[in-house]
């Protein structure tokens, strides 16, 4: 009994993996983010001057927060991806099982022997589980807490009440596959159809960049050289400075890539948290180009 209670504790610990990773991510992101807004308010002050600007330094931290996190949300983005991807196939093996004569906790201990990609690790903690006693249900259902994507959730849910019910559960079992195997197919297509919006935003943006590089490099010299007295007639007569008028654009561009890379996520797949990996790249592309190529 004691050496039944020391495996389920170690399968417990090992759940708690991602919430580590989770946690170590988030801390690492606000650590990096604080130390670029403290050099910026140094460089305000005039401590750190000569190291960069303080917007340089506010668009590192956007850049730095962007980045950890939004990698990090874009790898889980894909393993649950893939686990969605590969569950019904889990589905149907438990079915063809049952429909074999097996009870399900046979069923499972049989299909846990498989190969299902990225699930095959948490599809094989939960036949140890009910090897060792843990009642088929609960092992289900800490197996939907570990992989934690609606889908699985949904279709297990539906696993255990036809289990409970004592109905034809392989027929069930084929459903529930054939649902989960649907509901991808709707989500792929809608992430299809939604791509070319993404596109619309990124050539908007790499449109939009464009003209403030050809008014930055071309039209705004010119103006402030042949044509310095007309513009500053309509300044009011005050003294009007290159680097003045490039600062505006340059700032227009960083707010512009801000606001299109979270409109890119949210046309995506409709969810924020997808926004940050496009608002790390044009964000970055948009500070890259006036930092490589105007000098800023």
């Amino acid at each position: 009994m004691l050496d039944t209670s020391n495996k389920l504790g170690f399968i417990k610990n090992l759940n708690l993996n991602d919430k580590i990773i989770e946690r170590s991510i988030n801390v690492t992101t606000i650590v990096s983010v604080s130390v670029f807004i403290l050099l910026a308010i140094l460089s305000i002050i005039g401590i750190t001057q000569g190291i960069g600007t303080p917007v340089d330094f506010f668009v590192l931290a956007l850049l730095s927060g962007t980045g950890i996190y939004g990698m990090y949300k874009y790898m889980v983005a894909r393993k649950i991806h893939k686990m969605d991807s590969i569950f019904p196939d889990f589905v149907r093996d438990l079915a063809e099982s049952r429909r074999a004569g097996m009870t399900f906790t046979k069923a499972i201990l049989f299909a846990s022997k498989g190969s299902y990609g990225i699930l095959t690790p948490e599809i094989r903690k939960i036949s140890q589980q009910v090897s060792w006693g843990t009642n088929v249900s609960d092992a289900l259902i800490d197996f939907s807490k570990r992989v934690s994507t609606k889908s699985i959730r949904r279709t297990i849910s539906l696993i255990i009440e036809a289990s409970k019910s004592g109905g034809n559960v392989a027929d069930v079992l084929d459903l529930a596959a054939k649902d989960a195997r649907e509901i991808k197919m709707l989500e792929s297509e809608r992430k299809a159809n939604m791509a070319s919006y993404v596109v619309v935003v990124y050539v908007g943006m790499f449109v939009f960049l464009a003209i403030i590089a050809i008014l930055t490099s071309t039209f705004i010299p010119n103006m402030i050289g042949s044509g310095a007295q007309g513009l500053q007639g309509v300044m009011g007569g005050g003294t009007v400075k290159q680097e003045d008028v490039s600062m505006v654009f340059y700032l227009a561009t960083l707010v512009q890539g801000l606001g299109s890379g979270l409109v890119a996520g949210v046309f995506e797949d409709g969810n924020l948290s997808s926004s940050v990996k496009h608002v790390f790249v044009m964000v970055l592309i948009s500070w890259l180009a006036f930092k490589i190529l105007l000098g800023m």
